[in-house]
């Protein structure tokens, strides 16, 4: 009885062995499918990595731009030193300084004797003085008086002028169309101080001498066209005058140009006419 009961617990213990071995297999190909069906793998607790500090990044290398060297220039020119102007001449002292302003202008005879003697502005200003007053300065001026009188003509019943007499005025009256007035003005502008310090010797104002010019040369301008050819004369003392009040009532530097002729004193109106837009131009520019 014993024995059986020792080979049944055997033959038990024996199966649950065999069972333990069936269920282990069994397990082991249920782990194995699903992997193979699922592809997942239990993870391994890998040990952690250990963490290290990296060393420090070198410093980046300085950026070098390439500097172009610039080009060397030549240093700039010296500024042009500014002209020394020289100092105006006393009136007195003036004449050589005059003469020297006037050298390159044609003048002709008349003009050229004109500088020879001295005082030139002093006796220019004098000039303009008696001719802006109407007068006509004949020892001032650089050409000499007709010496003959002016001819008329006397038929016993009355006295006319002769137009003869014209001709006695054509060389003076082609020596001022033939000056350079533009010229001579330009290179009397320096010393326009002198003529109206000059000027101031009448007791005038000194800048009245720049409107003294324009007031002659309006009085030339001025001049009616008349041609004397034939007009009556009227004895008064020692002289002849005009019988034609209209005439003999202009000013004198006017009679004396109707006693040129129309054609000279036309000459003479147009002539007067150019210099005074260049005065008046010259001032404008100076002022």
């Amino acid at each position: 009885m014993t024995n059986q009961f020792h080979i049944v617990s055997a033959q038990r213990g024996a199966i649950s062995a065999a069972q333990a071995g069936l269920i282990v297999a069994l397990l082991l190909a249920i782990a194995g499918g699903v992997v193979l069906l699922t592809g997942i793998w239990p993870l391994e607790e890998k040990p952690a990595p250990a963490v290290t500090t990296p060393p420090p990044a070198p410093p980046p290398a300085p950026i070098v731009a390439e500097i172009e060297e610039p080009t060397p220039q030549p240093p700039p020119p010296a500024p042009a030193a500014a002209p020394v102007e020289e100092p105006l001449p006393r009136l007195e002292e003036s004449d050589d300084a005059v003469r020297d302003a006037l050298g390159d202008i044609p003048l002709g005879t008349a003009g050229q004797q004109y500088l020879i003697p001295g005082n030139i502005i002093e006796r220019s200003t004098s000039l303009i003085y008696l001719m802006a007053q109407g007068d006509v300065p004949y020892k001032l001026l650089p050409v000499s008086r007709p010496k003959a009188a002016f001819p008329f003509s006397d038929d016993g019943e009355q006295v006319v002028t002769d137009p003869a007499g014209f001709e006695r005025y054509d060389a003076l009256t082609e020596w001022i169309e033939s000056l350079d007035l533009e010229s001579l003005l330009s290179s009397l502008e320096w010393f326009i101080p002198l003529f109206r310090e000059a000027w101031s010797y009448y007791g005038e104002n000194p800048a009245a001498f720049d409107m003294a010019v324009v007031m002659t040369l309006d009085l030339m301008i001025a001049t009616p066209e008349v041609d004397l050819s034939g007009a009556r004369l009227t004895r008064k003392e020692a002289v002849w005058i005009f019988e034609d009040p209209a005439i003999e009532g202009l000013w004198p530097i006017q009679k004396q140009m109707l006693r040129m002729g129309p054609e000279n004193a036309k000459i003479l109106k147009a002539k007067a006419a150019e210099a005074r837009g260049l005065w008046l131009d010259q001032l404008s520019k100076s002022t």
